[in-house]
């Protein structure tokens, strides 16, 4: 039968408190490390909820409606261009955190000067982040709203710091437009938050300023799109007008059923979820670390059974194979170098050959059949035309390649460190059995003690060279056409074929950067835990051996023993428990009490 949450804290608790004893007792330093990490996940309190969108989608003017009143700068230009976060305080006020690690609090009033675009251009003061404090019902439950710059913007570092900050979403409200359903930057972030969270509502704002045909037709339309994109449910997708919104909680008014129906799914599908996912995640810790502490007194009950010098020969053997299966982890870090090397300077690299030849191929006729086809205009002005509409058109089929070639690393990289991963887990399963070997004993391996990064790095995809100028001496296409126009294609072919390769440049780059990252982090992780398990058995190992020969008596054992007895019904009792999951599923909580 499944638990309630708070039924699930107290057992949580109360078995931290039985293995934090039993961990000081026999001074287990990895199993109390996973304890402290199993209890911060159940301490935690702050659940990032950010909004996301192009830019003037309403992002701010949504999360000034759920809060019932205008906290967040809102204008008709792109606007905000920091990192805003609203969290819960009954004192309200305006926190400034700079990128030189200095802070300073403000008045409200003076918001707009250091988080919008106009009062902060470029973000020329240095901001971090700016910190909004409210005593909202909403922010009371825990949750920490974020209102992200738009991307797609002309202000690119805007698009820039939403990127960076996508890691920090806990779950996601996707901002969209019914007047401008979907454009590509918004598949990009689309793309850009797989692996980080699948919390995902969508808001599609402004359905007020289309008529009722217009509005069903553009919400079919997004809601196809998604569910081909990212296999969304229709039921996550809410038309609804935010300034409507606002404007009724500004007069103390109900507001519209579809933004009722919108705010009953973020507090059920989103915001209730919170604690469930929190818990869950300290449940698994918290069975590790029992696993942990049994395989650190079984081994010490062990040990304490062997005479001195079998004791000392069992510690120089495991000492002497672990070294050993250490250097075979280390060459099979190399081998998962090479495997990544071999995605950046062969696959991509090939993939950039063949996308090269087709570009050309396609971009090139179109770029003769414009100059051949406008005879009598002045070829200057044709010329000038064409340089700047080339950069675009290789963009745009570039943004194409990178998603081919997202899914082409992603199936090659993740085949790497699946195969690496293999040989981590054995390498680990072989110090338990050796440890076994050695002290007669039946231990069970631990759970992976370092698990990878929950969530994967992002690098913004700053390649876009659109722009540029053509190359040779302008005059000559001052000639007559005849003699103008072959240097004329000369100068456009060299442009075209100069913005190619410095896109594809450009993107090779990023995805160097991006498989380094991942190969580093998995690599790092990889060690932590063999060393992990190699730590648990050695602490068991010196015990032992520091302890004296009456000490290491049957009494000494028997008291192992009610140890482990302890453990395995602690175990029994973990593995039992079924943990409480709210479905995902969208629509109003009758119950749910929403004021503000």
């Amino acid at each position: 039968m499944t638990q309630t949450l708070s039924s699930q804290r107290e057992q949580l608790q109360a078995a931290h408190e039985r293995l934090r004893r039993a961990a000081e007792r026999h001074g287990a330093g990895e199993a109390l490390r996973d304890l402290e990490a199993a209890e911060r996940r159940l301490d935690q309190t702050v659940f990032r909820l950010v909004v996301l969108g192009e830019y003037k989608r309403g992002k701010s003017t949504l999360i000034n409606a759920l809060l019932g009143r205008q906290v967040l700068p809102m204008a008709v230009v792109p606007l905000t261009s920091v990192v805003t976060e609203v969290r819960y305080r009954e004192e309200p006020g305006v926190t400034i955190e700079f990128l030189d690690g200095r802070s300073q609090a403000i008045g409200p009033e003076e918001l707009s000067s250091f988080v919008t675009e106009p009062g902060n251009p470029r973000n020329a003061k240095g901001v971090r982040r700016a910190i909004v404090h409210e005593p909202s019902s909403l922010l009371r439950e825990g949750v920490t709203m974020v209102d992200t710059p738009g991307v797609g913007s002309v202000f690119r570092h805007n698009s820039e710091v939403t990127y960076e900050f996508l890691e920090e979403s806990d779950a996601v409200v996707f901002v969209l437009a019914a007047d401008q359903p979907l454009g590509s930057e918004e598949r990009d972030l689309l793309e850009a938050l797989e692996g980080i969270t699948d919390r995902i509502l969508f808001a599609v704002n402004r359905v007020d300023v289309l008529s009722a045909e217009e509005a069903a037709t553009s919400l079919r339309f997004i809601r196809e799109t998604l569910e081909t994109l990212t296999e969304r449910p229709a039921e996550m997708v809410f038309p609804l007008s935010a300034r409507g919104a606002l404007e009724a909680r500004l007069r103390h008014e109900p507001v519209a059923e579809p933004f009722e129906l919108f705010e009953g799914a973020l507090h059920r599908v989103l915001i209730q979820r919170k604690a469930d996912i929190l818990i869950e995640r300290a449940w698994t810790i918290t069975r590790r670390s029992t696993e942990v502490l049994a395989l650190r007194l079984r081994t010490e009950r062990q040990a304490t059974q062997l005479a001195g010098e079998q004791l000392t020969h069992a510690i120089e053997e495991f000492r002497s194979a672990t070294s050993s299966i250490k250097e075979r982890l280390e060459q099979s870090e190399l081998l998962l170098r090479h495997q990544v090397e071999r995605i950046h300077s062969v696959e991509l690299e090939r993939e950039a050959d063949a996308v090269s030849a087709r570009i050309t191929a396609e971009l090139w006729p179109r770029i003769e059949a414009a100059i051949h086809s406008v005879p009598r205009q002045p070829l200057p002005r044709v010329v000038t035309g064409l340089s700047a509409e080339i950069g675009k058109w290789v963009v745009a089929d570039l943004r194409h390649h990178y998603r081919g070639t997202e899914e082409l690393v992603q199936r090659r990289l993740s085949r790497a460190l699946e195969e690496h991963m293999t040989r981590v887990q054995a390498a680990v399963g072989e110090v338990v059995e050796l440890a076994n070997a050695l002290l007669g004993m039946r231990a069970e391996v631990p759970r992976a003690l370092a698990p990878v990064d929950e969530r994967p790095r992002f690098y913004f995809k700053e390649w876009d060279y659109a722009g540029g100028q053509l190359r040779g001496p302008r005059w000559v296409l001052h000639l007559p056409r005849r003699w103008a126009e072959p240097r004329a294609l000369e100068q456009l072919r060299e442009l075209l074929d100069r913005r190619i390769h410095q896109n594809l440049g450009a993107i090779r780059y990023d995805w160097m950067t991006r498989l380094d990252d991942a190969m580093r982090r998995f690599q790092a992780s990889s060690r932590e835990q063999l060393a992990a398990v190699i730590t648990v058995i050695t602490e068991a190992l010196d015990r032992a051996e520091g302890l004296g020969v009456e000490e290491r008596s049957a009494g000494r054992a028997i008291e192992l023993d009610r140890e482990l007895q302890e453990i395995g019904a602690l175990q029994t009792s973990l593995a039992g428990a079924v943990v409480a999951e709210a479905p995902m599923r969208d629509g109003p909580d009758p119950g749910h009490d929403r004021g503000h």
